[in-house]
C-alpha cells in the first residue's frame, strides 16, 4: 500500500505545480484537490522543536535555522521511500524541474533563496501563505506528506510588522481548518501544556481529536526530578490518537556536527537509560515515522473512493464553466467576424423579447399610451381657454374693426388652434416616455440569458450599447417629427363639416328626437353632452357658451383621434424599426472593419481571462488526478 502514499504525493506536487493551494480566497473559489488529499500538517510555537522533528524524521539538516521566525512559508515536504537500500539521497523542487539536489545543504539554501524570492521586502511582509513544495527520495523515509507550518508567536519582535502575530496564526489555520489535515501538534516538554499554541489551535479547529497526534519535545531538559510520562500514558491529557516523546539535536549537537544517526543513537540511550520512559512504546523519532507513515495510510484509504466520486462532478463542473468561457481568442477575421455578429443577433433578439412581451419593456409602453398619454390629454388647460370671458376676448381681437356678421370664424379658429396647440406636448411627452423605456430595455437585454456570451467582452458591450442608443435618439427624433406633424395637421386643416352637421343637429334639436340623440354624439371636453351648457343662460352668454360648446366638441373629437393615432405613429416610426434593426448601422459599420479593429472588440475582460486560466489548470490538475488514481495498481 505505499503506492497509495506515493500517488497522494504525486498528486499533492501537481496541486503545487498547477496553482492549487491552501486558502483559495477568490470571488468563486474553484474545486479544490489538495483540500481533500490527506497531509500532516505540523504546527507548533516558536523554538518549539518542530523543524527539529522534521529533519529526525528525514534523517538530514536541511531547514534553515536561526532566531525569530524562520520558516516563513509553508513547506511541503514530501518524502518518497527508495526500495534500493544503496540508492542515493536527493531532493527535488518543483520550479526547477529535473533538476536533483544530492547537497541537502544545497537545499536548505534554495529554501531560503525561494522564500526571499516571494516575500521580497521582509519588513513590508514576513510571511507568505504561498507553499514551497520539496520532494525528498531516500532509501531511509517513509512514505510520508508532511507540511511545515512557519511557528506560531505571542509578540512581534523587532523588524517584524505589527500584524505578524495574527498573519501566522491565520496562514496555519487555514491549512489545519482543512477535514482532511491530520494535525502535528508540536509542543515543548519543558513548558506548561496549557500555554502551548500548538494544543490550543488544534482544540479550536479539532474539537472531537479526530485529527490530532501530539508530540513532545525537549524531554531531555526538563527539570530534574520532573516526567511527562503521565502525558505520554494519556493520564494528564488524553488525546485519541496519543501522544509521542522525542529527543531531538540541542544547539551544542548542531554546532558539534553531530549526525543524524548518532542523533538517534542518543535519543535511544536516553528512553531507555531513563526509568519513566524505559518501558514506554510511544518514544522516539522512529516509532514517530512509523506512527505517522501507518496513520497517514489509514487516512488516505478512506478517503479515496470519495476522492474519487468528488474528482468526476468537479471535472463535469469545470468542463462546463470552460465551455461557457469560451475560446481566449479567435484566430482569423472571419472567425472574430461572425462570432460579433452572432452575439449582437443574441441582443436583438433579447431587445425584441422584451419590447414584445418582456417585463419592462412591452407592458410599460403599452401603460404610456393607455394611461399617461390619456391622463396627459385629460390633464390639459381647456377650461382656460373655454371659459366665456376668454371667448369673448378672443371673438373681439379676431373680429377687429369689423364684427362678424353671422359667425366669428376666424375666432373660432383662434379657439380651435389655441386648444390643440395644447395637445402637442402630450404628444411629444409619450415619445420621450418611450425612448426612456427603450434605454431600459438596452440594459436589460445584455444582462439578459440570451447575452451571456457578451459579458466578458466589455468593449463589445460598450460598442453595441452605444450604437443601440445613438440608433434610438434617431428613432426618437423621427418619431418627433411624425407625431408633432399630426397634432400640427389638425391646426392646418379644420374641418369644416363638424361643424356644419353640429350647428344642423342644434337647429333641428327643439323639434326632432332624432336629432337630439344624434346631437348626443358629440360630447364636449368634460364629458358632456354638447347641449348641457346652455341649459342655463345667465346675464345674456348663452352664444358665447354656445360657441365654447362647439369648439369644446370639436376639441374633443381631435383629442379621441390622437388617443388612437399617437400611439400608432411611435409605435410605426420608433418601436417597429427599434425591434427591426436596432444595429444594422453598427453590422455594417463592423463588417468593413480589420483584423485588429475586431480584436479590440474582443478583448475581454481580464476577471475573465484569469478565471479562464485557473479553470483550465484547475481542470488540467483533476483530469490528471484522475488518471493517476485510476490506473493505480491497488484498485
Amino acid at each position: 500500500m505505499d503506492n497509495v502514499v506515493s500517488l497522494v504525493s504525486r498528486l499533492q506536487a501537481a496541486c503545487t505545480v498547477l496553482g492549487d493551494t491552501v486558502g483559495d480566497d477568490g470571488p468563486r473559489q474553484l474545486p479544490s484537490l489538495w483540500e481533500r488529499l490527506p497531509s500532516i500538517v505540523v504546527i507548533g510555537g516558536q523554538s518549539s522543536g518542530k523543524s527539529s522533528v522534521l529533519e529526525a524524521v528525514v534523517g538530514k539538516d536541511f531547514l534553515p535555522r536561526g532566531t525569530g521566525i524562520v520558516t516563513r512559508r509553508p513547506l511541503v515536504l514530501q518524502l518518497v521511500h527508495l526500495e534500493d537500500k544503496d540508492a542515493q539521497e536527493f531532493g527535488e523542487f518543483p520550479h526547477y524541474k529535473g533538476k536533483k539536489y544530492y547537497d541537502f545543504g544545497k537545499i536548505r539554501q534554495e529554501i531560503e533563496d525561494e522564500t526571499d524570492r516571494a516575500l521580497g521586502n521582509k519588513a513590508v511582509k514576513a510571511v507568505s501563505p504561498e507553499p514551497i513544495h520539496l520532494t525528498v527520495s531516500s532509501p531511509n523515509v517513509p512514505n510520508l506528506t508532511l507540511v511545515d507550518m512557519p511557528g506560531l508567536t505571542k509578540v512581534p519582535i523587532d523588524g517584524q510588522p505589527a500584524t505578524i502575530v495574527q498573519d501566522i496564526e491565520d496562514m496555519v489555520r487555514k491549512y489545519v481548518t482543512v477535514e482532511s489535515a491530520v494535525i502535528l501538534a508540536v509542543t515543548p516538554a519543558n513548558a506548561d501544556l496549557a500555554t502551548s499554541d500548538a494544543l490550543r489551535l488544534a482544540r479550536d479547529v479539532d474539537p472531537s481529536g479526530d485529527r490530532t497526534i501530539g508530540v513532545l519535545t525537549k524531554i531531555d531538559i526538563m527539570d530534574r526530578g520532573t516526567s511527562v510520562r503521565d502525558i505520554l500514558e494519556g493520564d494528564t491529557l488524553r488525546l485519541k490518537h496519543g501522544w509521542v516523546g522525542v529527543v531531538n539535536r540541542g544547539q551544542a549537537d548542531i554546532n558539534s556536527k553531530m549526525t543524524m544517526q548518532d542523533a538517534r543513537k542518543k535519543e535511544k540511550e536516553f528512553f531507555d537509560g531513563a526509568s519513566n520512559y524505559r518501558h514506554l512504546e510511544n518514544v522516539g523519532t522512529g516509532f514517530l515515522a512509523d506512527k505517522l507513515s501507518k496513520h497517514l495510510l489509514q487516512e488516505i484509504k478512506k478517503a479515496l473512493p470519495s476522492i474519487m466520486a468528488s474528482i468526476k462532478q468537479d471535472i463535469i463542473s469545470l468542463e462546463r464553466e470552460c465551455e461557457a468561457l469560451g475560446p481566449a481568442v479567435m484566430d482569423s477575421r472571419g472567425k472574430m467576424l461572425h462570432f460579433i455578429l452572432k452575439r449582437v443577433g443574441d441582443f436583438e433578439c433579447a431587445f425584441k423579447d422584451l419590447v414584445d412581451k418582456g417585463k419592462g419593456g412591452g407592458e410599460r409602453i403599452l401603460e404610456v399610451f393607455e394611461r399617461k398619454l390619456h391622463s396627459d390629454l385629460h390633464a390639459l388647460p381647456f377650461n382656460d381657454i373655454l371659459a366665456v370671458d376668454n371667448v369673448r376676448r378672443i371673438i373681439s381681437e379676431a373680429d377687429g374693426l369689423r364684427p362678424h356678421l353671422i359667425a366669428p370664424e376666424a375666432g373660432y379658429r383662434r379657439l380651435l388652434e389655441a386648444g390643440l396647440l395644447l395637445m402637442r406636448d402630450p404628444a411629444q411627452g409619450a415619445v420621450e416616455e418611450v425612448h426612456r423605456i427603450l434605454l431600459s430595455v438596452i440594459d436589460k437585454a445584455l444582462m439578459s440569458e440570451k447575452c451571456a456570451g457578451l459579458t466578458k467582452y466589455s468593449m463589445l458591450v460598450a460598442e453595441i450599447q452605444n450604437c443601440a442608443i445613438v440608433r434610438l435618439e434617431a428613432l426618437k427624433e423621427g418619431a418627433h417629427t411624425m407625431v408633432k406633424t399630426l397634432v400640427e395637421m389638425e391646426s392646418s386643416y379644420l374641418s369644416a363639416n363638424i361643424f356644419r352637421h353640429i350647428m344642423e343637429l342644434q337647429s333641428k334639436a327643439s323639434t326632432s328626437d332624432e336629432a337630439r340623440i344624434a346631437l348626443k354624439e358629440f360630447k364636449t371636453l368634460s364629458g358632456r353632452d354638447i347641449s348641457d351648457r346652455l341649459m342655463s343662460d345667465q346675464g345674456g352668454q348663452y352664444y358665447l357658451k354656445k360657441i365654447a360648446s362647439q369648439v369644446s366638441a370639436y376639441l374633443n373629437f381631435v383629442r379621441r383621434q390622437l388617443l388612437n393615432t399617437i400611439p400608432k405613429a411611435v409605435v410605426h416610426s420608433q418601436v417597429l424599426k427599434a425591434k427591426g434593426g436596432l444595429l444594422e448601422p453598427f453590422q455594417e459599420d463592423v463588417a468593413g472593419r480589420d483584423e485588429a479593429e475586431l480584436s479590440r472588440l474582443l478583448h475581454e475582460d481580464p476577471d475573465v481571462t484569469r478565471r479562464r486560466n485557473a479553470c483550465r489548470r484547475r481542470l488540467e490538475l483533476l483530469t490528471k488526478a484522475q488518471e493517476e488514481i485510476a490506473s493505480a495498481k491497488f484498485w
